[in-house]
């Protein structure tokens, strides 16, 4: 590898990972190639050059098979993969003799492969192609294409991902009118949490109450659940509870057999967990109920949101 004189020489792998960090979007870029049949490749290299001339490039490994069918074909299509579409994504990264066997796709006017659901689909022309070390650029021009309103896949720090607006771009995301016509008390986020966090709470209580707890005990008990133990301090910030209202449940419940305190921190017993262990299966069947309308994607960047909010703000 080849540097600047007198400086550092660059670490391939640091340099991926940091490169990473610029999300692109995914295609699968394909040709005819001179046997008739045809190629495809998986690439985020995508990306815009010129309005006029319509110009956009993509760049392709030095090593690939593929590369003599882009260079030597005059047209190749850069379809543009939906969010749902990551199967596609890997299917033309891996090495095999035909790409297309058992996959639908069109013709377009050139006959190279359109393949059907992208978000988008771009039916260039070979413009130029120039040497990019260890990659060739290859620059195309835009003879048609198309767009929909499908969300594209993307690519970053080494996985796949998916777009969203960002709430500054606010006037961006569609928002239904009986949505923007309501009062700020009812579309306030603190009102929205605590209404979920009473309704998610009612469905435990009762159980709660069966095993002869309170909720401040519940809260403790289910802190420790999963780990050996906790200090005073990290129990205050999962159970939520104030130092003297802790300190005075954490005597009761070692009076009651249910928790060990140590000089180190708080365990539970064996007592204990067969205590809290029913009432966490209940809580997250009550969650996993509540979101019965999200898909698992949706339910996990929720709860990731939501962390990420408290990680902000404390």
């Amino acid at each position: 590898m080849s540097s600047a004189e007198g400086a550092e020489p660059i670490d391939p792998i640091l340099l991926r990972n940091a490169l990473g960090k610029f999300a692109t979007g995914i295609t699968v870029v394909t040709a005819k190639n001179s046997q008739g049949g045809y190629v495809g490749t998986t690439a985020s290299s995508f990306n815009s050059v010129s309005l006029d001339p319509a110009l956009v490039l993509w760049s392709i490994d030095n090593r690939s098979r593929s590369l003599d069918a882009y260079l030597q074909g005059q047209d190749f299509v850069v379809n543009v993969l939906a969010a749902d579409q990551v199967s596609i994504s890997n299917h033309f990264a891996r090495q095999q003799e035909d790409k297309f066997q058992g996959m639908e796709f069109d013709l377009n006017a050139e006959g190279v492969p359109v393949l059907p659901g992208c978000s988008a689909v771009f039916e260039c022309r070979l413009y130029a192609t120039y040497e990019g070390g260890d990659h060739t650029i290859i620059v195309g021009e835009v003879v048609r294409f198309r767009a929909n309103e499908r969300n594209t896949l993307l690519f970053h720090q080494g996985a796949y991902a998916v777009s969203e607006y960002h709430p500054a771009a606010e006037d961006r995301v569609a928002i239904p009118a009986n949505e923007k016509e309501l009062p700020f008390a009812e579309n306030y986020l603190p009102y929205l949490l605590r209404r979920c966090f009473l309704q998610l709470k009612k469905k435990v209580a009762d159980m709660i109450e069966q095993q002869g707890l309170s909720e401040h005990k519940y809260r403790i008990l289910a802190s420790l659940l999963g780990v050996e133990q906790r200090t005073h301090q990290e129990l205050e910030h999962f159970s939520v509870l104030e130092e003297a209202v802790l300190a005075e449940e954490l005597a009761s419940l070692q009076a009651a057999g249910l928790v060990l305190i140590g000089h180190d921190g708080v365990a539970l017993t064996d007592s204990g967990k067969a205590k809290i262990e029913p009432l966490v299966a209940l809580a997250k069947a009550s969650e996993a109920d509540a979101l019965g309308s999200f898909n698992v994607e949706e339910a996990l960047l929720f709860k990731r949101y939501l962390r990420k909010m408290l990680e902000w703000m404390e």
